[in-house]
């Protein structure tokens, strides 16, 4: 993102970006691409779309949902999580918290090595 266009999202002049501490200037480059302008109104534009029956991905049509939408998505490999995406997950933290907290981790972790799996 250029100079120009932060200045116009911030709805500041440019010579005052310039006095900005840079390590700020990219922090805001960095939420604006992963909070591209105009997502909120394309995300409900989707919604809209969604109810009239779209079957599409958000970020197939809208090139700003791309950050939004894609990068949560687990990644999954040949029908596998991996198991930093599914520690990750709510429903990993749920099942954990649900059976005696993080004892119940630590006895599956250990009965595994005793199986020799």
């Amino acid at each position: 993102m250029s100079l120009y266009e932060i200045a116009y999202n911030l709805h500041m002049p440019v010579y005052l970006l310039l006095d900005m501490p840079y390590d700020e200037l990219l922090g805001w480059n960095e939420f604006f691409s992963q909070r591209p302008v105009g997502w909120r109104e394309d995300s409900r534009t989707f919604t809209l779309l969604r109810a009239q029956g779209v079957k599409a991905r958000p970020y197939e049509i809208f090139s700003s949902l791309v950050p939004i939408y894609k990068d949560n998505t687990p990644s999954i490999v040949n029908g596998y999580m991996s198991t930093e995406t599914l520690k990750k997950s709510s429903i990993f933290q749920k099942l954990v918290s649900s059976i005696d907290g993080d004892n119940a981790t630590k006895e599956v972790l250990l009965d595994d090595k005793d199986n020799g799996v």
